[in-house]
């Protein structure tokens, strides 16, 4: 997969309903890989705006750029957006709204806007998720995630229960792109003091399989996410690479106002 066409992808770059639908959605293993039955908890990450600068090399050729990830919660209800500016490829907006529960998020609409627009629909009344650009439509799934909510209900995940998710621990979740859905794996690695643009910061690192590599072992990818417990696990630094010749390394670049407080 290419690096920079898989950030797009990525938006910076769901639990749900106990039972069948819980273990179809999120699936939470230990280090043993056994799986983990009790109810997934969840807390929302504060709201924020956050600026990231982008670092990498495409096919060889080094650039840099900048982004932007804006997280905001009000009545019930979440918006979660990110923009980024990339050389070649030009600018992308990809934008998720839904509601809140007490065990996550429930997307209902995943909007992607670059040069064209897709969009994805949630409908619970009729069992389906919906591509407007053609692809069959995918069984609906309490709490299934899309490629921006999905940072930020295992942000939630972490914030409510820190303690259930030890060195080791697997998170899987579905998500949907602008065309299917697949699974997205978040392998728990350490804590780590981070020298960002933003200067120091504590934070904890996740290994990232997407669905072409998450049967492999958790170190078989070079992809990761920084995200920091002291503003509810809000991502701080996100790592891509394919290889010596394609990577992407976003890092954030202020801390923003709100966070300060």
């Amino acid at each position: 997969m290419n690096t920079i066409k898989a950030w797009c992808g990525l938006c910076l770059l769901a639990p749900w309903l106990v039972g069948s639908v819980q273990a179809a959605a999120i699936e939470v293993t230990n280090a043993q890989g056994s799986l983990r039955h009790a109810p997934v908890t969840w807390q929302a990450p504060p709201n924020a705006v956050l600026p990231f600068a982008v670092s990498g090399v495409a096919k060889g050729f080094h650039f840099k750029a900048q982004a932007q990830l804006r997280w905001q919660v009000q009545a019930g209800r979440y918006e979660a957006a990110q923009e980024v500016q990339m050389p070649l490829l030009g600018g992308r907006r990809q934008v998720s709204t839904g509601q809140l529960t007490a065990q996550g998020l429930q997307p209902e609409v995943f909007m992607d806007r670059a040069r064209k627009e897709y969009s994805v629909s949630f409908d619970a009344a009729s069992g389906q998720i919906t591509f407007s650009r053609g692809s069959p439509a995918a069984q609906w799934q309490a709490l299934t995630q899309d490629r921006v909510s999905v940072f930020f209900q295992v942000a939630g995940m972490l914030a409510a229960a820190p303690q259930d998710y030890p060195q080791g621990t697997r998170i899987a979740v579905q998500a949907a792109s602008n065309k299917s859905v697949k699974p997205w794996v978040f392998v728990v690695d350490r804590q780590e003091n981070l020298q960002l643009p933003a200067g120091g910061i504590k934070a904890l690192k996740l290994l990232h399989l997407d669905a072409d590599n998450a049967q492999a072992g958790a170190h078989a990818s070079h992809s990761a996410l920084w995200v920091a417990p002291q503003w509810g696990y809000l991502p701080v630094r996100i790592r891509m690479q394919e290889s010596a010749n394609d990577s992407l390394d976003l890092q954030l670049q202020t801390v923003p106002e709100e966070l300060r407080k």
